[in-house]
């Protein structure tokens, strides 16, 4: 049996259908992360363990402290008593305790912690990830939308990136459970394309049907521009992690994804075409 956290969230959503398909017996978990009552009742009969609750979205470092971090301290409590035999724990590209980016340095933690349990464990690090419903793809081309006739470019769209359809994600997840090779492992995953950044904006827009004027944006400018537009939602399209993904390259070996998990990432041209539907947006304004 395994039991997912986070599994009504955008990763969770494909990681559920997948195990579905393969007819794996999985189950996801209802409650909040950090109650020890609600953890200690669904852990009952599980083996294994896939964690992908967090807080990203809502782009509070409090949130960061008490859902990720200590949220993941319950759960590994928990996870002792239960006896839980494999613990599979979704990262990010980069993260380290000591990173100057919040998101990337609870994420740090939260690897630290896991390490230290004492339970066999698997971190899958990931790039950037896409997908219908994404929190990225959809927010850069709804607020391209929005700039009319212009779209911004960070730095001048030179950051590196290489972003991973989610649904392969997915399948390494799924894949990682019967792996004993990857048992206190940390792997990193990203899709086999790398893109400066302007380059994959203008492949968004043109999927969209959007034609705009690029116009560079320097980054000392960006942190204070998303604050000044955004900073008052309660859940913002554009967070200060958000922002963080053009400061620091979410990249690693092209080939990532086929030496560990024995398959090559859909191509991003051939999976984007959910971009080309009306009302795309809006989609900044929804959760």
């Amino acid at each position: 049996m395994v039991l997912v956290t986070g599994a009504t969230g955008f990763i969770g959503r494909s990681l559920m259908a997948y195990l579905s398909r393969e007819d794996r017996e999985a189950k996801a978990y209802y409650g909040r992360i950090n109650n020890p009552l609600a953890l200690r009742e669904q852990l009952q009969g599980v083996d294994k363990v896939i964690h992908l609750a967090g807080s990203e979205t809502r782009g509070r470092n409090r949130l960061l402290r008490h859902v990720d971090i200590e949220g993941t301290e319950r759960l590994i409590e928990e996870c002792r008593r239960a006896e839980v035999q494999h613990l599979i724990v979704v990262s990010r590209i980069g993260a380290d305790p000591g990173a100057l980016h919040p998101l990337l340095q609870a994420k740090g933690e939260v690897e630290r912690r896991v390490r230290k349990s004492g339970i066999p464990y698997t971190i899958v690090r990931t790039a950037t990830l896409f997908g219908r419903g994404d929190r990225f793809f959809e927010i850069l081309v709804g607020l391209a939308a929005w700039s009319l006739p212009f779209v911004w470019l960070p730095g001048g769209g030179n950051i590196a990136m290489q972003p991973l359809w989610v649904e392969d994600l997915a399948r390494c997840l799924v894949v990682t459970l019967n792996r004993p090779d990857l048992l206190n492992k940390t792997v990193a995953v990203a899709g086999e394309e790398r893109f400066r950044y302007r380059n994959l904006m203008q492949a968004l827009l043109s999927v969209a049907g959007y034609g705009r004027v690029p116009v560079p944006l320097p980054l000392v400018l960006l942190r204070p521009l998303a604050g000044l537009l955004f900073g008052w939602w309660y859940w913002p399209p554009v967070s200060r992690y958000f922002v963080d993904r053009f400061f620091v390259p979410e990249v690693t070996e092209h080939d990532a994804v086929l030496r560990h998990f024995g398959f090559h990432p859909a191509r991003i041209s051939e999976t984007i075409v959910y971009l080309h539907r009306p009302g795309l947006r809006w989609r900044i304004f929804r959760r």
